[in-house]
């Protein structure tokens, strides 16, 4: 009879620390997974700041460029020597550095109306002359188009384009758009050169900042470029005047 009941009491007590050891274990944390997103940034270029002519009398802006310029330093080494001679050595000359950019050259080309195409990029001709006159009477501004087959780009490109202002305006009411084409066929771009008094009027009119990206689309657009500058300065009329 006390075995039976000391088996019974053992059983208890083992069923009892099952319990309590089952108690003890935490349930497994539900399975999830962490989705991380990216948005990648694409960097944006903005265009160049226009060449503002301001004559000479006033100090042009300057504009950083990506050049950098090679400092040549000379390594000398020096000896002692016993010498019974009093005359002092002649100083070696220190090397000039080397220019780091060739200069643009200055443009000696002449324009005597609103349209020049060297290039031969422009079907019509005078069509986008008739519109270049319609612009100039409607807001003033005085628009030169020229087109040129040349490899200069960069600062080359935009000094040449300035020069090009300098020899064949003494006002400030003209707005030069020189567009290019590689000598090799290989793309085209163009820059700006704008007096001071043209440039207040985009800028009254609010497309100072805009007309680039206006220009680039436009001639993007089109294959035929007079047609581009066409619809290019058509638009910037209605702006400037105010009738779009």
């Amino acid at each position: 009879m006390k075995k039976h009941k000391l088996i019974s009491i053992l059983a208890i007590a083992a069923l009892s620390l099952t319990a309590f050891a089952g108690c003890g274990k935490k349930a497994p944390p539900p399975s999830s997974a962490v989705i991380v997103t990216t948005q990648a940034t694409v960097p944006t270029t903005e265009p160049l700041a226009p060449v503002i002519n301001r004559g000479d009398d006033e100090t042009e802006p300057t504009y950083q460029t990506n050049d950098t310029e090679e400092e040549t330093t000379a390594a000398t080494t020096t000896t002692e020597e016993e010498t019974t001679t009093t005359e002092e050595p002649t100083p070696t000359p220190t090397p000039k550095p080397k220019p780091t950019s060739t200069p643009a050259p200055t443009p000696s080309v002449k324009l005597a109306t609103h349209v020049k195409d060297e290039a031969n990029v422009i079907k019509d001709d005078a069509a986008l002359e008739a519109k270049l006159v319609e612009f100039e009477k409607a807001t003033k501004i005085i628009p030169v188009v020229y087109t040129v087959k040349t490899n200069l780009t960069g600062d080359d490109f935009r000094t040449y384009t300035k020069n090009i202002y300098k020899n064949n305006f003494k006002d400030q009411n003209h707005f030069l758009i020189v567009y290019r084409v590689a000598k090799n066929g290989g793309g085209w771009s163009w820059t700006t050169s704008i007096g001071s008094k043209a440039y207040s009027k985009l800028r009254s009119a609010g497309i100072h900042s805009t007309y680039s990206n206006d220009l680039s689309k436009a001639l993007s657009g089109n294959k035929d470029r007079g047609k581009g500058f066409i619809s290019f300065f058509d638009k910037a009329q209605k702006k400037i005047t105010g009738k779009e």
